[in-house]
This record gives C-alpha cells, sequence and structure tokens, in this order.
C-alpha cells in the first residue's frame, strides 16, 4: 500500500514537534544543572568557615577582618589545605587593597614561636619541655605554656603549612631582595665546617656552625657576630631579639625564641617543606610575616639563650632543620652536607 503525501504530513508533524519539545526540555535540564554545579564548585572554592558559620550562602571574605575570622586557629581546624591556601593569598591582597602593609598584617595571623615548636616537636622535645617546666620561673612557665598545647597543635601543621604557603606566594613578587648574594649561611670564611668526628659528641639534630669575627661586650658579655644569611627563600614565621636572661633557667627573664635558644628566627619554605631554625642570634633584621630570598641577612650570630651564654658555649649559630614532609629533624650530618656542600 502507498500512503499518500498528506497521510505522511499527519504522522510526521506530530513526531517532530514532540521531538523538538523532548530536546529543548533536556537541554533546560542539562543547563540547569551546569549552572548549579558552577556555583557550588565557586563557593567550595572560595569559604571556608567554622562549623558554626559554614552554611552554603554565606557571603565571600572582603576584608582583611573577614579573613582573620576565616583563618583562625579554630576555622583553620574545620577548612581543608586548598581552602587555607587560597585564603591566605587572598587576605595578602586584601590587605593591599585596604592600603595595610601585607607583612605586618599578616605576622597577626601566624603562630608564636612557642606554638610552632609546639607543632615540631619530637617526643624527646616534649620531655625536655615537662623537665624544664618544673622550675617555679619565668623559663618554667615558658614551657609549661608549650607542653599545654602540644597536643592541640601538633595536628594543626599541615594547616598552618598551607596558610604558610599561600602567604608565600602572594608575598612571592614583592619579597625583599638579597641582591646577588652567592655565600652560605655567613659571608666566605666567616664560618667554619664542623669537625665530623666531634658529630657524636654533639646535637643528633642539630648542627652548631662555629663563627669568626665575633665581639664581645666586656660589659655585658653579649657577642656579636658576622650576619647569618637565609640558606632558602621562605616566609619568615618567627623572629624575636628581645632574650633577657643569663646562664641558667633561673636566670631567664623573658623575650627570645626560647630561654634556652635566645634570639632567633625561622624560616618556612614552601617549595621543600622545610623550617629553618637559626638560635642564638645576637640580633634580628627581619620580622615575622616577610618574604626573603635565599642570601637575605637575619641578624648577626651571638650567644643569646641560656645555653651559649654558659662560658666556653658562645660563638655558634645553632642551626635546626625540620623536614615537614616526614615530620623529623635531619640529622646533624645532613644539615652539614646541605650547607657547605
Amino acid at each position: 500500500m502507498v500512503l499518500h503525501p498528506s497521510s505522511y504530513r499527519r504522522f510526521l508533524i506530530p513526531l517532530l514537534i514532540g521531538t523538538a519539545v523532548i530536546t529543548l526540555g533536556l537541554g533546560c535540564a542539562f543547563a540547569i544543572l551546569s549552572a548549579s554545579s558552577r556555583a557550588g564548585d565557586r563557593r567550595q572554592a572560595s569559604q571556608a568557615v567554622v562549623a558554626a558559620e559554614k552554611t552554603e550562602d554565606a557571603p565571600l571574605p572582603e576584608s582583611t577582618r573577614d579573613f582573620r575570622r576565616l583563618l583562625s586557629k579554630t576555622a583553620l581546624a574545620e577548612s581543608s589545605e586548598s581552602e587555607i591556601r587560597m585564603l591566605s593569598e587572598d587576605f595578602v591582597v586584601a590587605a593591599e587593597r585596604e592600603g595595610k602593609d601585607p607583612g605586618k598584617i599578616l605576622a597577626g595571623l601566624l603562630p608564636s614561636p612557642s606554638e610552632i615548636l609546639a607543632m615540631i616537636a619530637r617526643d624527646r622535645d616534649v620531655d625536655d619541655f615537662i623537665e624544664n617546666s618544673n622550675e617555679e620561673n619565668a623559663a618554667g612557665k615558658y614551657y609549661q605554656n608549650v607542653v599545654s598545647i602540644v597536643d592541640e597543635f601538633q595536628p594543626l601543621l599541615p594547616k598552618y603549612e598551607a596558610l604558610f604557603a599561600g602567604a608565600y606566594s602572594a608575598l612571592a613578587l614583592r619579597k625583599h631582595d638579597a641582591g646577588s648574594y652567592d655565600g652560605g649561611v655567613t659571608l666566605p670564611g666567616l664560618s667554619s665546617r664542623p669537625n665530623e668526628r666531634q658529630y657524636d659528641f654533639s646535637h643528633t639534630f642539630a648542627l652548631d656552625i662555629f663563627l669568626r669575627d665575633v665581639e664581645t661586650n666586656p660589659r655585658t658579655g653579649l657577642e656579636k657576630g658576622p650576619s647569618i644569611h637565609s640558606l632558602t627563600d621562605g616566609l619568615v614565621v618567627a623572629a624575636d631579639s628581645s632574650w633577657r636572661g643569663g646562664e641558667t633557667l633561673e636566670t631567664y627573664r623573658s623575650g627570645g625564641i626560647t630561654p634556652k635558644a635566645g634570639n632567633g628566627v625561622i624560616i618556612y619554605s614552601p617549595h621543600s617543606r622545610k623550617f629553618f631554625l637559626y638560635f642564638h642570634l645576637h640580633d634580628t633584621d627581619v620580622e615575622k610575616g616577610w618574604a626573603v630570598p635565599r642570601g637575605y641577612p637575619l641578624g648577626r650570630g651571638g650567644n643569646t639563650g641560656t645555653n651559649a651564654r654558659r662560658p666556653g658555649h658562645g660563638e655558634h649559630l645553632h642551626l635546626e632543620i625540620y623536614d615537614a614532609a616526614s615530620r623529623k629533624f635531619l640529622r646533624n650530618k645532613d644539615i652539614a652536607r646541605f650547607v657547605f656542600d
């Protein structure tokens, strides 16, 4: 049987109309789902708020005050590392937009030296802190505080690493200039590599680098040595030159990275995920929140800290390197290779 052309029209026209309606409906549904997904992705990438405030429609941070809340210790615990890093970068941009010094504003967000040491402390370090916390004096109170926060801060290490990395990334183009420096931890000839045969009788997880051209104040006994230079690019997460004390913990009064370490600087390198700890400095030339390049002067060597004020224990830089990826301090031989080879 052969259909008349008019019969084709009776069958085809309704079929084409139905197909068009179905296609249009599916396209609209797909567009709505795609838009919803993109909006959700933007919200997820832009918001890291504490549990009490965390809602899908929370406003995006705009001011440095907003960022301080979102990057507080409590909020960090509830946020992912990627969120924290992005917020930290945006915080620096917000500070500049408000005409503020990003480094100084950032310093208010960074943990204290005692909180950093609590984050990276080994079990052996905690035992030492506990032993020193028994003293009923200023040093004892310092170590009591560190012991009390170890359990709280050690789980936060990856979160603070993300904060440091984001801030450094945003500050990298504004970091301080070291010029064409091509030396090591000091200018050539002003420090010497320790004798490897003495390693077993010294610190296992630190290196004492002895300094030359050290001047001693005859009245105070404080030493001033050559400039100590950064071994890496990174963010200054701690810097303190306010140590006051003597040869024993009983004579410690205030300030410094720790009572024993004295004045010092701690730098975090996002590229290597390492903390570089420079102790016993006479003074510091950098501030917390600065981004510095390799070779930048950190301060002058000295003998601050009760460990270095004892007779015959000065004229050296105490250097420690903590590898956050493995959660271990480098051994003295590995530090020596890093510094001198």
